[in-house]
C-alpha cells in the first residue's frame, strides 16, 4: 500500500510514501516529518472508518436478509479496488482536521491518494477472519455480530448477522469496518504511538486530568452558563496522538495487569541495557524507579531524563505489544547517548524481526547508519558473523532491504533514500551536515597550525637575564 500527500502543512510537493516494515522518516527541521508521521497513524488507526460507496447496498440487503452471499470482483475487482482507493483518501482528507484538532482549512488544499496492493490483499485473505460486534440496545438482548467468510478461491464472500441489528447504520459501519480491515492488511495490530512531548506527559499527565476533574466538578455546580469553558476543559486540545498518549499514561492501573509475552524480553533488556533503571507503578498509577542495584524508589521526576522519556516504551513493549502491531516513534533518539541511540536502532529492528511494523521520524544519523549496517548484515558474506559478533550485533537484529524504506524531507520536496545490501541506507543530508563540520573543523586547525608557525619564526629572541647582566 502507498499514500501520496501534496499541499499538506510543510510537505508542498507530491511525496509518495510506502510503508515497509521499517519505515524511516528523517531531514530537517520543519519540513513535514511529523505530519507525515501522524497522517500515517490517522489512516493505520482502527478508529478511522471511511464510507465506501457501494456500503449501504450491502447493509440494506443484509439486515433484511440476515446472510447474503457477494461475488468477491465486486470488492477486490479492478473498478472495486479503484472506488475503494477514492474512498479511503476522502475519507482520510475530511478526518484529518479533527484528528489534528484544527480548524477544517487544514486539508482545503491538500492532496491525499491511496494505491492499495492487490498482492498485499491476497496474501492477507489466506488467514483473514472478521468478526466485528456492537453492543445491543438492552442488555438483555443477544450481542450483535457480523461475520465474513470467502470460498478457498475467493470467487465468493459470504456475510452473516447475528443478534439484535435494529438499524442500517449499524449495520452500515459494521460493513464500512470490514471493508478498510480488507483492504489495509496494516491495520490487522494495535497503532501505538510515542510522541516527541512523552518526556513532559510522562510527568505531568495525572496532574492535568486531576486538574480537568476539579475543574469540571466546580463548573458543573455552578448554575452559570459554561458551554464554552466546559468545552474547553472536556475537550483535548492536542493532536489525537498526543491525547491518545495522554489516556495511555493514565490507563497504567488497567495495563500493568497484561502481560505481553512475546516482548517483555526486550523491556527488559531495555531496562538492564539501556536505562540502568528497574520501572515500578503501582495500583494508582503513580511511577517509580529504581536504579540497578539499589533499593531505593524514586519517583519518575526523579530520574534521569532518559528514563522519563522511555517509560512509555518499556511499558508498552511489556504489557501491550504483540506481534500485527506498528509502533510509531517520533524521534526514538530523545535524551540518549550515541551509544544508545546505536542500541535503540538494534532494539527497534529486532522488533521488526519478531513482527512488528515501525514507524520513525528522527535527526540521528547514529540511528539510520546502525540500520544501514544491519541491512548490510541481511545479505550473506564470507566473515559476517565474525564480524557481527565482534561489533555485538546478533541475527536477530540483521534487516532486509526489502523490509526498509526511508524517506528524506527538504524544506520542498521529500526524496527517497537508497537502501540496499551492499551499501546500506544512504544519508545524503546528514553526509552533507557532517562534511560541512569537517571541512570547517579542518580549515580552523590548519590556519591556527599556519599561525603557530608564523608565530614562531618571527618571534624575537629573548637573552636570559645574565647574558644581558654580562653584556652591559
Amino acid at each position: 500500500m502507498k499514500i501520496a500527500i501534496e499541499n499538506f502543512g510543510a510537505i508542498k510537493k507530491r511525496v509518495e510514501i510506502e510503508p515497509k516494515p521499517l519505515t524511516i522518516f528523517c531531514g530537517s527541521n520543519n519540513t513535514g516529518k511529523t505530519y507525515a508521521l501522524y497522517v500515517l497513524n490517522a489512516l493505520i488507526d482502527s478508529r478511522f472508518v471511511p464510507s465506501f460507496d457501494w456500503t449501504r447496498q450491502h447493509a440494506k440487503a443484509l439486515l433484511e436478509q440476515r446472510r447474503m452471499m457477494i461475488e468477491g470482483s465486486s470488492w477486490f475487482g479492478a473498478e472495486a479496488i479503484k472506488n475503494a482507493q477514492n474512498n479511503i483518501a476522502q475519507g482520510l482528507k475530511l478526518s484529518l482536521p479533527k484528528f489534528f484538532m484544527a480548524d477544517s482549512e487544514l486539508t482545503d488544499n491538500a492532496v491525499f491518494e491511496i494505491s492499495l496492493s492487490l498482492p498485499e490483499i491476497e496474501a492477507h485473505l489466506v488467514n483473514f477472519e472478521f468478526s466485528s460486534g456492537e453492543r445491543s440496545n438492552s442488555p438483555e438482548k443477544e450481542p450483535m455480530v457480523m461475520r465474513c467468510k470467502f470460498s478457498d478461491n475467493w470467487e465468493r464472500i459470504g456475510l452473516s448477522l447475528d443478534g439484535d441489528w435494529g438499524t442500517i447504520a449499524q449495520v452500515e459501519r459494521a460493513v464500512n469496518n470490514l471493508l478498510m480491515d480488507f483492504y489495509c492488511p496494516i491495520r490487522q495490530g494495535r497503532a501505538f504511538l510515542l510522541p516527541a512531548e512523552r518526556t513532559g506527559i510522562n510527568l505531568f499527565a495525572r496532574e492535568l486530568i486531576d486538574r480537568r476533574a476539579k475543574l469540571l466538578h466546580h463548573l458543573i455546580s455552578d448554575k452559570l452558563d459554561t458551554n464554552e469553558l466546559l468545552k474547553d476543559i472536556i475537550v483535548s486540545r492536542y493532536p489525537q496522538p498526543i491525547h491518545d498518549y495522554i489516556e495511555f499514561m493514565n490507563a497504567q492501573p488497567e495495563v500493568k495487569r497484561q502481560t505481553s509475552e512475546n516482548f517483555s524480553d526486550l523491556a527488559a533488556w531495555l531496562q538492564k541495557e539501556v536505562l540502568r533503571v528497574k520501572y515500578k507503578v503501582d495500583r494508582n498509577g503513580a511511577v517509580s524507579i529504581a536504579p540497578l542495584r539499589s533499593k531505593m524508589d524514586l519517583g519518575l521526576h526523579l530520574g534521569s531524563s532518559t528514563a522519563k522519556t522511555f517509560f512509555g516504551l518499556w511499558s508498552y513493549l511489556n504489557h501491550l505489544a504483540q506481534p500485527g502491531d506498528c509502533l510509531m516513534i517520533n524521534e526514538p533518539e530523545l535524551n540518549l547517548h550515541p551509544l544508545n541511540q546505536r542500541n535503540i536502532a538494534r532494539l527497534l529492528a529486532e522488533l521488526v524481526n519478531r513482527g512488528i511494523r515501525v514507524v520513525v521520524s528522527t535527526h540521528s544519523d547514529y540511528m539510520v547508519r546502525e540500520w544501514g549496517n544491519l541491512v548490510m548484515l541481511g545479505d550473506e558474506f564470507p566473515d559476517r558473523d565474525e564480524i557481527a559478533k565482534r561489533h555485538g550485533l546478533t541475527s536477530a537484529q540483521w534487516l532486509k532491504a526489502s523490509d526498509v524504506n526511508a524517506y528524506e524531507f527538504h524544506a520542498s520536496s521529500v526524496n527517497s533514500m537508497a537502501v540496499s545490501t551492499s551499501n546500506g541506507i544512504s544519508t545524503p543530508l546528514f553526509d552533507e551536515s557532517i562534511e560541512k563540520l569537517n571541512a570547517a573543523a579542518q580549515e580552523i586547525y590548519f590556519a591556527k597550525q599556519d599561525t603557530a608557525e608564523f608565530t614562531q619564526k618571527t618571534a624575537p629572541v629573548k637573552v636570559p637575564a645574565k647574558s644581558r647582566k654580562a653584556r652591559t
